[in-house]
């Protein structure tokens, strides 16, 4: 793979990037009188069990993302 393959391959991975964090960014949190209803402040929650659950899974694609740009940094 030459340079401007892997800058080009680079530039589509950080725009599926920015689009999957404005998507983890439109899903609803829930309200702060939700929120302050938790009792446990540390392991609080700002989704509903359904929301968390995509946010985790679109998380886990961002951290993939994360790997295959690092991986392609490295070849040479």
């Amino acid at each position: 793979m030459d340079e401007n393959q892997k800058a080009q391959e680079y530039q589509k991975l950080m725009q599926e990037y920015v689009q999957i964090e404005n998507v983890i960014k439109s899903i609803p949190q829930l309200s702060l009188d939700e929120q302050m209803k938790q009792v446990d402040a540390t392991n609080k929650s700002y989704y509903n069990e359904e929301n968390k659950r995509k946010v985790n899974e679109l998380k886990q694609t961002l951290n993939n993302i994360q790997k295959r740009a690092f991986e392609l940094h490295l070849k040479r």
